[in-house]
Order: structure tokens, then C-alpha cells, then sequence
């Protein structure tokens, strides 16, 4: 719990070699190489760079403070290469080609290391001092003080001005003070870099780094501020526990005496030394063995290949496999070309383990619920005849988790698979455990956790054939066994334009034109016309809709127009003293066009009734019929009706 007091030492350059120093202040530079039987490896950061004259010649030098790794000596290689800048982002990327690695052979370009993972890099003043902010620097003691600040001057960026003015103190703390919005995790070391100037020299100003609130401190040191811009750099080693916010204070106290003293802060960086001395989280491109490459998107990649984080092609573009498109959160379901069937839990959306319940926190892949368990739990993944058909295949099972730090115990069936270490308490990891599937007596295939170390969060199961997870593809509940290959998008449009689609694909899985007009919902029901016209699986409603005689067609009008039926009879249609017969005929018209002059398109059926109308005498069918004079005793009526 202490400054850690590292050693500096002075490279100098042959001035018969007739190299160039191109290092600057700031650089993180490394030299690494295989001597027999030991590696030798120094990570420095530069702290001063100047030239000596030996002799008749110029040596252009470097001095670097060790921070990691062996101590340079004489007669060693002592090439050193910068592989980033504390505060310099122009400085910032290198080409790293390695053979002696491990996971090597492969090519990196690496990036931002030193900005992309920092503590503390104020680019803007107005902060203030217990609130933390990253990205303002702040003073402690304001209303004793101004402060102004500056993007840059000639040798320096990102100035902060601190100035007395002529309020009285008293017994007030005067500095600068960053309160830092992540806390470092313990045991670690930071490196506090940063350039200085003041009004006066001064000598003995303390800087140390603790608790927010100055009841434990980390570290101290005590640095020595003269009239033209210094550069510092102080290692701080951090031991007490992650939970307790922590600050920079540099108490300028003693500096800022008088009306007018001030002191200026620029270029200033806090970061881990762990986060510069490997590249995993900068890595922006990688060509040869990609395992070990970890992506926030696609997490721990493995085998040969090429990796990019910005990849531009034209011309000729072709594509085996699969083409996922997914945003900063892992959530790869936005965009998908590729294998229809790949993640085979039944219904990975509701991500139903026994015991749990539904919370309303967000799931880190933008689709589906999040459950939370405290005991021993079940996910249904797959029926007992799928297991029977894939026992002894490779599947990989991931899931995202959140909650209490520990290990969780992975079972499929009763088989034990292995355990999972939970290390991330307040945010979502994705976790991962590859299997053979085994036979099981169980009614279906389950994954269990078990020995849970507290409360979990989960979210998002994906089970997959291999043993390296790929990007999230939701299930519903029901699956396409099939080997075919597809596409598939869940957001944006078709037509019109981007931002503004004719066709839309909505964040809740439906489907809708640009004004809602036509909208097809999860559930498949739907409507046109804003409503007026709606569907379900077995029924069609309208509602408040006119249709006008004049806005029918022709044929549509010729077919809805009104049919008439006239009973003709060559022998008239009374019976007189039961002496004749009754033929009758039903003739049909529409528009005044007879219709169905052959009487096969139309039934006909004709009903004699008693004197009364009470009840059916006789009944005859046809569009042409004989009532014979002996059907009727007296008197009776006629009637004819026409279906289709």
C-alpha cells in the first residue's frame, strides 16, 4: 500500500550505428526476445529523451522507468519498440509480429490501450471534486480558486489551469482533486502520468491517491513543480478493497498562497499497469491464431484465421458460413445469414429454469426475459429423442450470468460437466462450458446449476453444436430442424429509406407499413386500413367500412344486381274440374337476361301445398315439372325455390 519506487535507466543509441531516436515522452515501449534458456522481456515508459556527445559523435538516448519485467544490461539486445503513448493518441497503435508467444504464430495491429482503458483522461474542465467523472478535471477548495482550461499549446493538450484569487482560505485543502468513476480492483498498480508547471518552484508538493473521503490512502508520493512543463509519472499500488470510491488529490496548498500563483495540469492519464502490459483489450486486428483474441461481441475466439474491427471490401465479396451483425452489448439477433438451426433450446427467450422468477431487469442481448435463482435449478433444453440421437456429440452450452461472485456447478442430466467462476457481481458476462452429450434416464435433456454461490441473474441460453459459442440466436419455443442456410433480420425496413422504411421491422416482432396502416403482430394476427379490417388465426372482423355501388366493377355489379323467377305454364295454372294437367316452368332473370336456360346451375324445388298452407302435399324437383290433376282435391298452392 505504498508509491512503488521504480528504477529508470538511460538507452543509449550507438552514434556509430547510425540510428535514430523516434521515441517520445509518454511512449510505453517494450523489447521482448528468446535467449536461451531464459525470455527476456522490459516494459518501460519514457520519461526523458535527449542527445549526449561521445566523442566526435551525437547518441541519441532515452530514459525509461522500468515498470515491468528485467532490468536492462550491457550486452543484451536493447532494441525497444513503442507499442502505445499515455497521452499522445497519434502515438498511440503499433504493429505486433510475434513468433514466441503464447497462442503465436500471429500479426496484431494494436490501438488506444493506454486511452480506451483509462481510469481518468479529462479532455474538459467544470468537474467537481467528490463527484466522479473521467472526463473533467476538477478542483478541490473552488470558491478559493478559478480554473480554466485549455485543448492545447505547443507542448501540451488537455490544460487545466488552477489560479488563486483572493478569497480567504482558511484551513481549506487547495489542489486538484479526480474522483474516479471506476474503482480499481485490488491487488493492482496504476500509473498517474501527467505534465506540470507552476507560477514558482516549488519543491515537496504531496500527491496521493485513496479513499474519496480521506480515511485510507493507497499511496503517497511527493513531486518537485518548476516554471516550465514537467513531465511525472508515479506507480501507485492498490490493496484495499474495489467498494470504496477512490480519488487523485494533488494539495497545491502550499504553491497557491497569493492572489495570481496558479499551476497548470495537462496530458493527465490514470490507468492500470496491467492494461499496457498485455494487448487483449486492444487488439483492433489480428491475422494468424486468433485464440485468445477477446472480442466484447463475440468473447473468446480460437483457431487460424483473420480478425478485424473495421473491415472495408469491394469488388468481389464472397461468404461461407455464417454472417452475424451484432452491437456493443453482445446482442447478435439484429441481423443473421446463416445456418437456420443452430441454437437448439426449445424456448431460449423465456429462459424457463425451475425455481426462478421473471425480474425487470434489461437483458444484456435486447431480447427475451431475465430470471433470476437462488437454489439449485432446470433448464429444459431438449427432448429425450434428441438426446438419444446426438449422445456423444460435442455442444457447447453459454448463457449470460449477473450477480454473486463464486462458483457455480454445471450438470447436463446428472452428469457433472464442470464448474463456472461468476466474477462479475454488477454487470452481464457471457459463460461457457463444452460437453459430450451422455445418455441419461431422464424424461429430457436438462442443464442444471447447482451450489449456487448467492443470487444469480441469467439470461439468454444458447446450446450449440461445437465447443466455441457464437453470437445469440433466440428461440421461441419452436424449432426448424434443418440443415439449410438463411436469412433473417429483426429490425429496420424494406423500402422507402433507412432511417424511415415503407415496409418496418419492429424492435417487438412485428411487422408494419411506414403510416401503421398494415401491421402483422408476433402473435400473427393483424389488420389493414388502421384497424378497420382485422384477422386472427380463425376469424375476419370489419368495422366502419362503406363500399359504394359506383365503386364496384362491372362483373361485380352484374353479380350482386337482382335475381327474379317467373313460373310460366303452357297450360295455364289452374286446375278446372280435374280435367287437365299443370306443366310449370321457372324461368330466371337478371338485368333482364334470362339465366340458366338448361337448368343445370341452379336446384330447383317446387312444394304443393294444402288448401290451408299448412302443410306439403307433394314435391317435385326440376326447373320444369308436370302437376298431375289427381295430386290436387280440391285446391292447393305452388311454391318453387332456387339455391345454387
Amino acid at each position: 500500500m505504498s508509491k512503488f519506487n521504480y528504477p529508470s535507466f538511460k538507452i543509449l543509441i550507438d552514434p556509430q550505428s547510425k540510428k535514430t531516436q523516434g521515441l517520445r515522452i509518454g511512449d510505453v515501449v517494450r523489447r521482448q526476445y528468446f535467449d536461451h534458456p531464459k525470455l527476456i522481456y522490459s516494459l518501460m515508459v519514457v520519461t526523458e529523451t535527449g542527445v549526449d556527445v561521445i566523442g566526435q559523435g551525437e547518441s541519441a538516448y532515452f530514459i525509461g522507468a522500468l515498470i515491468e519485467g528485467d532490468e536492462p544490461k550491457s550486452g543484451e539486445l536493447l532494441d525497444f519498440v513503442r507499442v502505445t503513448n499515455l497521452f499522445d493518441t497519434a502515438r498511440s497503435g503499433a504493429l505486433y509480429l510475434t513468433a514466441s508467444d503464447a497462442e503465436a504464430p500471429y500479426m496484431d495491429v494494436i490501438d488506444g490501450m493506454a486511452v480506451e482503458k483509462s481510469l481518468c483522461y479529462p479532455y474538459m474542465g467544470g468537474g467537481e471534486a467528490d463527484v466522479p467523472n473521467m472526463n473533467k478535471y476538477a478542483c478541490i477548495g473552488a470558491d478559493c480558486l478559478e480554473t480554466s482550461y485549455q485543448i492545447s499549446s505547443e507542448e501540451a493538450s488537455r490544460i487545466f489551469r488552477i489560479t488563486r484569487n483572493k478569497v480567504n482560505a482558511g484551513n481549506k485543502v487547495l489542489g486538484m482533486k479526480q474522483s474516479l468513476e471506476k474503482c480499481p480492483e485490488h491487488p493492482a498498480r496504476l500509473l498517474i502520468s501527467y505534465k506540470i508547471r507552476a507560477s514558482k518552484v516549488m519543491a515537496g508538493i504531496p500527491l496521493s491517491f485513496g479513499y474519496t473521503d480521506g480515511t485510507e490512502m493507497d499511496g503517497n508520493d511527493r513531486i518537485d513543480i518548476g516554471t516550465e512543463w514537467q513531465y511525472k509519472l508515479s506507480l501507485i499500488s492498490v490493496d484495499y478493497p474495489v467498494r470504496y470510491q477512490r480519488s487523485l488529490l494533488l494539495d497545491l496548498t502550499a504553491l497557491l498562497t497569493s492572489e495570481g500563483d496558479w499551476c497548470e495540469i495537462a496530458d493527465l492519464n490514470i490507468i492500470r499497469q496491467s492494461d499496457i502490459s498485455t494487448f487483449a483489450g486492444a487488439t483492433k486486428a489480428r491475422v494468424g491464431k486468433i485464440k485468445g483474441v477477446v472480442d466484447p461481441i463475440f468473447g473468446v475466439l480460437e483457431g487460424y484465421g483473420a480478425y478485424f474491427q473495421n473491415l472495408y471490401a469491394t469488388r468481389n465479396v464472397n461468404i461461407a458460413g455464417t454472417l452475424t451483425a451484432g452491437d456493443e452489448n453482445g446482442f447478435s439477433s439484429t441481423f443473421y445469414v446463416g445456418k437456420i438451426h443452430k441454437n437448439v433450446i426449445l424456448n431460449s427467450i423465456a429462459c424457463e429454469f425451475s425455481d426462478s422468477q421473471v425480474v425487470s431487469e434489461l437483458t444484456p442481448v435486447g431480447i427475451g426475459d431475465v430470471r433470476q435463482m437462488g437454489s439449485d435449478t432446470r433448464l429444459k433444453v431438449q427432448s429425450n429423442e434428441w438426446r438419444d440421437s446426438h449422445t456423444d456429440k460435442k455442444y457447447c452450452f453459454s448463457i449470460w450470468i449477473k450477480g454473486t461472485s463464486g462458483n457455480v456447478s454445471v450438470y447436463q442430466d446428472e452428469h457433472f460437466i464442470q464448474d463456472i467462476e461468476v466474477d462479475c457481481e454488477n454487470e452481464w458476462k457471457r459463460y461457457r462450458v463444452a460437453f459430450t452429450v451422455k445418455t441419461s434416464l431422464q424424461p429430457e435433456l436438462s442443464v442444471w446449476f447447482k451450489n449456487l454461490p448467492g443470487s444469480l441473474m441469467v439470461s439468454a441460453p444458447q446450446l450449440e453444436a461445437g465447443a466455441t459459442p457464437s453470437q445469440y440466436q433466440p428461440t421461441d419455443g419452436t424449432l426448424a430442424y434443418t440443415e439449410d442456410y438463411g436469412a433473417w433480420f429483426n429490425k429496420g425496413g424494406i423500402g422507402g429509406t433507412i432511417q424511415n422504411p415503407l415496409l418496418k421491422l419492429n424492435e417487438d416482432g412485428s411487422i408494419s407499413s411506414r403510416d401503421r396502416s398494415f401491421v402483422i403482430n408476433p402473435d400473427g394476427t393483424g389488420h389493414f386500413a388502421s384497424g378497420r379490417f382485422t384477422w386472427t388465426k380463425d376469424t375476419i372482423t370489419l368495422q366502419d367500412i362503406t363500399i359504394k355501388w359506383e365503386d364496384l366493377s362491372e362483373e361485380a355489379q352484374e353479380n350482386l344486381s337482382p335475381v327474379t323467377l317467373d313460373i310460366v305454364s303452357r297450360s295455364g295454372l289452374v286446375v278446372k274440374n280435374n280435367s287437365n294437367d299443370v306443366d310449370a316452368t321457372a324461368v330466371l332473370y337478371r338485368n333482364g337476361k334470362e339465366l340458366d336456360t338448361d337448368g343445370t346451375e341452379y336446384i330447383y324445388t317446387w312444394k304443393l301445398w294444402n288448401a290451408m298452407g299448412t302443410a306439403v302435399m307433394r314435391t317435385y324437383t326440376g326447373k320444369s315439372i308436370v302437376v298431375s290433376k289427381t295430386d290436387i282435391t280440391s285446391k292447393g298452392a305452388l311454391t318453387c325455390e332456387v339455391s345454387a
